[in-house]
């Protein structure tokens, strides 16, 4: 019994000395934990696209051609969809402060309808198309930029005048005249914007984009329309980045 005692207490020993070695020699291994990378790149050029809507309350005021005496004034309601395409580059001022310039053109459906006071008359706003070329300011941190924006801005604007009934001057009921431009202005606004992969962003962004003082006669009813166009913008956009900085 002694015997057998001491050759159990040998055996468990040489056991214990062999998984002590073997755990010397293979360790557990844990998985590697991957962390995301440090900083995003948003130095160079890009190009994207984006959509949304714009929209706002044009006062306007109607006059006649002749006298210039004021005949009546009214609101609009303009409102619809717009989509495009924008261009730009992004440089580094400090390590986390980014300048950049931006140009975009939007092609648009914003309209809206008003009635003349009397309800002799109806005025369609509409714009068809707009861009703008403004500078950009952020403040990066990591894959995010947050920015302000301003700059020039252009739009084809036109405005119809319906006769709805009576007349007015040569306009009978049923005259249609439409009077169109390219107005000129200013833009600005801001955003927030995403870097989602190495080359990829999205962003929602924010513009008021104002065309000036918008004067258009219609002679055959004999009245000047005067309006002060300007819009609010919020669209959603997709950036991809097409050359790096150092």
């Amino acid at each position: 019994m002694k015997r057998l005692f001491l050759a159990s207490v040998a055996a468990t020993g040489v056991s214990s000395a062999t998984f002590a070695a073997d755990m010397s020699v293979s360790p557990v291994k844990v998985p590697p934990i991957v962390m995301p990378p440090p900083f995003f790149n948003w130095i160079g050029f890009y190009v994207g696209g984006n959509i949304g809507g714009g929209f706002n309350d044009i006062d306007f005021s109607n006059t006649n051609t002749v006298t210039g005496a004021p005949t009546g004034s009214n609101s609009a309601n303009i409102a619809g969809v717009i989509g495009g395409g924008q261009i730009g580059y992004n440089s580094s001022i400090l390590p986390h402060l980014l300048a950049g310039f931006e140009a975009d053109i939007s092609g648009a459906d914003i309209n809206g309808t008003a009635i003349s006071p009397d309800g002799s008359a109806q005025h369609t706003f509409n714009t068809d198309l707009f861009g703008t070329a403004r500078a950009r300011f952020g403040l990066t941190y990591n894959n995010w930029l947050f920015y302000g924006s301003g700059g020039f801005a252009w739009g084809e604007e036109r405005v119809t005048r319906n006769q709805l009934t009576g007349r007015t001057r040569a306009a009978v009921a049923g005259t249609s005249e439409t009077v169109s431009t390219t107005g000129t202005g200013w833009a600005a606004g801001g955003g927030i914007e995403w870097g989602f992969m190495p080359n990829w962003t999205a962003r929602i962004e924010y513009l008021y984009v104002d065309l000036g003082t918008y004067c258009c006669v219609f002679p055959l009813a004999g009245r000047t329309t005067t309006s002060d166009y300007a819009f609010n913008v919020v669209r959603f956009g997709i950036n991809y980045r097409l050359s790096s900085g150092p």
